[in-house]
């Protein structure tokens, strides 16, 4: 597999689906004051709440300068992202420069890749990202719901309790008593954690965590710069950390964000591209 394929793979893979957004920002989160009534009513309340206040917005378009750092290998560069909900995810990278290097499109059963610079192409389901990555769960639904910040069940996990930690609310997929066992010592044994950490006030997601020990895997997302648009409030700033085979950290900054916008997504290959290995 070439380098730009593999690089796509990895950073942008890595852009949505671990990530991972007019205008006035949201303040600080803090913690309503019936915390307490909803900690003991349980995750299908505070569920609700954030369902409610999810971002749906049909179209969204947008701009943003991302930082990744792979084992201290370091690259910047700007996408150009248009999205079309349940249907499609257009994303161009271009170097500093601006001049495109790397178009993809994402339907819910196709993965569409162009290398510009080595006029090679790649059409593939998920698995193409999915063996990359080392996880047999990615799919569209999943990276529109990192995208727009909203709630998605890993690997089809039930979220069982709910748990206060500083000022924000903790949706978790443990049992309140598998969680003291779970903080003491390492389990193998123990199903994948997965928490979101909720803002108190708006119910929208700040930070993502995902913990899997048994293949020493862990995930962190945290989301800030919230501000709003029509359809709800965006985080214009994610920082991702996963510790996998490789240390991996993308920071994304969104500088243009427009919703309800009918968009194209044009994408064709041209006759002398080869398909990528």
């Amino acid at each position: 597999m070439n380098k730009g394929l593999r690089l796509f793979v990895l950073v942008v893979g890595l852009l949505f689906f671990f990530a991972c957004k007019t205008t006035r920002k949201a303040e600080k989160p803090i913690v309503i004051k019936s915390t307490r009534n909803l900690e003991e009513k349980g995750a299908d309340i505070l569920l609700k709440n954030i369902h409610d206040s999810a971002f749906y917005g049909r179209w969204i378009s947008a701009k943003a300068s991302v930082n990744a750092n792979i084992d201290n290998d370091k690259n910047s560069f700007n996408i150009n992202l248009r999205m079309c909900r349940d249907s499609a995810i257009w994303v161009s990278v271009s170097p500093l420069l601006g001049i495109e290097a790397i178009r993809v499109l994402l339907t819910p059963d196709t993965v569409r890749f162009l290398d510009r610079l080595n006029h090679e192409y790649k059409i593939s389901g998920y698995k193409l990202i999915n063996d990359l990555l080392n996880s047999g769960n990615l799919d569209f639904e999943i990276i529109q719901s990192i995208l727009i910040g909203n709630l998605f069940a890993y690997k089809k996990n039930k979220f069982n309790s709910v748990y206060l930690e500083e000022q924000s609310y903790i949706l978790s997929t443990l049992s309140k008593r598998k969680l003291k066992r779970s903080l003491e010592e390492k389990d193998p044994s123990k199903p994948v954690i997965q928490d979101f950490y909720v803002d108190g006030n708006t119910f929208r997601i700040i930070k993502l965590a995902i913990d899997d020990e048994r293949i020493q895997k862990s995930l962190n997302t945290e989301y800030s710069d919230f501000q709003e648009t029509s359809e709800g409030f965006f985080p214009f700033r994610s920082v991702t950390t996963l510790r996998a085979e490789k240390n991996i950290k993308v920071e994304i900054d969104y500088t243009k964000v427009t919703v309800g916008e009918v968009l194209e997504f044009p994408f064709s290959v041209p006759k002398n591209y080869k398909e990528a290995r």
